[in-house]
């Protein structure tokens, strides 16, 4: 270096231009001598080997099992049973015993109607009966009597024809004259002529009776309706259940076709259950095999499946499912159109496994651990399940599932076959 430093000092440029070249040469000479320097007394890199990095999971060793599959659904309170409560009487309204909301009993009375023009016609129809049954035992003594002179028109009619005979002889023989004998036949027409007018008479009777005996059953039956709208005057409940709503008040006038009141049969409460595709075929599958499915309610009334609906409604998705419910007076399921939580259990199912749902990946896919490594293992979900402590767990299968395996639960962000991991 010092050589150098000597010739550039025997270099000396007369010139402005040559001084500056000189001034520039000279710095890149130093700076290039001090990095070489640097570069030759510095300390050599010695490579680092790289190491895989062990991913830390955590295990559940598993054991396939049969289970009953579950699943959670929100249904509505329904009655398949809702009587819109008429009357076909014309009369007002005197008392309105119950109240939107009311739980009655069958045959309990809900309306009271005014019954004092109904209570006339009653009574005007039983003097009507009274009267025409009066008329048949006219009739009947009639007929009694008229049977009993028979024998009596009988032997004036003989009477009457042997002494017709007996003129008709004389006045063969010349004996009376003929005036005499046309008077006696006219004697005798007469007596044949009561005689047909007795027995005509007395054939008529069945058909006197028959029309008598049709206008009292008329009259009965008039006076059996006119006792039913009597009755109907008292609206009862035609079974148990809540009072929906209630239309008219006290002082309104009922009439034809006119909505008194609706009620809710109790024994027709049921939950519609809006069944996902997945769950609906085995629902079905079940009922047709007697299988008992039930749906409990955060409560803990458990309902039976009672039938599923045979079509899929305008804008959804899966079939209904009717659970049959039974309430209790004033209980909050009473309520029509609620809305309720289910869970919804399913058959047993066997070689099932039930896993968090940190386990699961894309839907379909677990991973068990082999070696410290990852293997993945296609899946089907079959439903869910809650632990007895309250812990949600998916209900899985696979052929490829063993008892004792371990499967991961943990979510690894980029899990894949091979991934070295390290099982807490």
């Amino acid at each position: 270096m010092k050589a150098v430093l000597n010739r550039l000092k025997k270099f000396r440029p007369t010139s402005a231009r040559g001084k500056r070249f000189s001034a520039c040469v000279a710095f890149l000479s130093v700076a290039f001598l001090m990095s070489a320097s640097i570069f030759a007394t510095g300390p050599a890199a010695t490579p680092q080997e790289r190491t895989e990095k062990a991913w830390p999971v955590s295990v559940v060793e598993i054991h396939p099992a049969p289970l009953n599959p579950t699943f959670k659904a929100y249904g509505r309170v329904e009655s398949s049973n809702v009587a819109h409560l008429r009357t076909d009487l014309n009369a007002e309204v005197d008392q309105v015993h119950v109240k939107e909301g009311d739980w009655v009993q069958r045959g309990q009375p809900l309306i009271s109607l005014n019954d004092r023009e109904l209570q006339l016609r009653l009574v005007e129809q039983r003097a009507q009966l009274a009267q025409l049954e009066a008329a048949l035992r006219s009739i009947n003594i009639e007929q009694d009597l008229v049977e009993e002179s028979t024998t009596h028109f009988q032997s004036m009619q003989r009477v009457a024809q042997n002494k017709l005979s007996r003129h008709e002889d004389l006045i063969a023989e010349r004996l009376i004259s003929q005036s005499l004998l046309d008077e006696v036949m006219a004697q005798a027409n007469l007596v044949n002529i009561e005689y047909q007018t007795h027995m005509r008479s007395l054939a008529d009777f069945p058909n006197r009776l028959a029309a008598q005996l049709a206008a009292i059953a008329r009259a009965e039956a008039m006076l059996a309706q006119a006792e039913l709208d009597v009755e109907k005057t008292t609206i009862t409940a035609p079974f148990d259940g809540p009072i929906l709503g209630v239309f008219v008040a006290r002082g309104d006038r009922s009439n034809i076709g006119l909505r008194l009141l609706e009620i809710a049969d109790a024994d027709g409460f049921e939950v519609r259950v809006q069944v996902p595709d997945s769950y609906g075929a085995r629902l079905h599958a079940s009922l047709s095999s007697a299988q008992r499915i039930t749906a409990t309610t955060a409560e803990g009334l458990r309902m039976p499946l009672a039938r599923m609906s045979s079509q899929i409604r305008q804008g959804q998705s899966g079939l209904d499912a009717f659970f049959s419910l039974d309430p209790e007076p004033g209980a909050p399921l009473t309520a029509l159109g609620r809305t309720v939580e289910l869970s919804v259990t399913l058959p047993e199912q066997d070689h099932l496994v039930a896993l968090p749902v940190q386990s699961i990946y894309a839907n379909d896919r677990i991973y068990t651990v082999k070696d410290n490594r990852l293997e993945a293992i296609t899946i089907e979900r079959i439903g869910e399940m809650q632990t007895p402590d309250g812990q949600y767990r998916v209900l899985v299968r696979s052929a490829e599932l063993r008892d004792g395996q371990s499967i991961i639960t943990t979510q690894l962000p980029k899990a894949i076959s091979g991934l070295l991991v390290e099982a807490a």
